[in-house]
């Protein structure tokens, strides 16, 4: 029996660019961690829907430099995205996922108590990828839907959606919807080998997270290598040089998107970054 489906949160970090990333990343098939994915769906939304919610957050922060007088962090994430995830054995139609997602979005609607004019921006910066898995073998998960929703509604950021309370009701709005619309109970669920699976899941989170810190230290060192050999080239005047490694940098930046950054990474990475604008 399972407590809950499998519900991950995480702020979109890196501003827009990180929306963007995000965008990008959940259509390609060809990416290194898609290599057991068999077909992507768009559930909601599409690229226009990640460029508004950006947009958004863009004009929030530049208001936030015009008229916030007592300085402060600028806005640095504009949307939180929320991975909602079946055990393998369990293929939703479109139509289906489609129903839950919808669910899951109004339930965090009434969280964030909205006005009528907030609500039609909220729906208007709902994106939602499927990710269909292969259903065999031991590896990879089960089909999934990465749902990312804009943070900025009108003159305010929604912080409920990255709180603790927002984790547990999607999750119970998940739970709720799933057995609605697909018939499938969660408390019915038995996991094969419960307790093996724990065990090595525990060892395998804790070994993918140390990989994982290791693997972000090494692409802010890269982007810091990046610059300083684009400051030497910028000193010599070798413009072709400049704007190759200004290139190669920006696709290390990138990169780092597909990371869960801390808030000293993310401001190591910005400061690098923005050296060179």
């Amino acid at each position: 029996m399972l407590k809950n489906w499998t519900v991950i949160t995480q702020p979109v970090r890196l501003a827009s660019d990180g929306v963007m990333m995000r965008e990008r990343y959940l259509q390609s098939l060809k990416h290194a961690n898609h290599k057991h994915t068999q077909r992507i769906v768009s559930i909601f939304g599409c690229a226009k829907t990640s460029n508004r919610i950006a947009l958004a957050g863009e004009e929030f922060r530049l208001n936030q430099k015009i008229y916030n007088s007592r300085g402060g962090r600028p806005l640095s994430s504009y949307a939180v995205e929320y991975c909602l995830t079946l055990p393998k054995g369990y293929r939703p139609t479109t139509q289906q996922w489609q129903s839950v997602v919808k669910d899951c979005s109004l339930a965090l609607a009434k969280l964030c108590k909205l006005d009528k004019s907030e609500f039609s921006q909220y729906r208007q910066q709902i994106r939602a990828v499927l990710h269909q898995q292969e259903q065999g073998g031991k590896r990879g998960s089960g089909d999934h839907v990465h749902l990312i929703i804009g943070k900025v509604v009108g003159k305010r950021v929604l912080k409920e959606l990255q709180q603790k309370k927002a984790t547990k009701l999607i999750k119970q709005a998940f739970n709720s919807a799933v057995l609605k619309h697909v018939g499938v109970d969660h408390r019915s669920y038995e996991p094969i080998e419960a307790e093996k699976g724990r065990r090595l899941s525990t060892w395998q989170y804790q070994y993918e997270k140390a990989n994982q810190a290791l693997e972000i230290e090494k692409l802010i060192s890269k982007m810091q290598n990046q610059f300083d050999k684009w400051l030497k080239a910028k000193e010599e005047h070798n413009d072709r040089q400049q704007r190759r490694q200004e290139n190669r940098l920006m696709k290390t930046y990138e990169s780092l998107a597909y990371h869960s950054l801390s808030k000293q990474q993310q401001e190591q990475a910005e400061v690098i970054k923005n050296k060179i604008h």
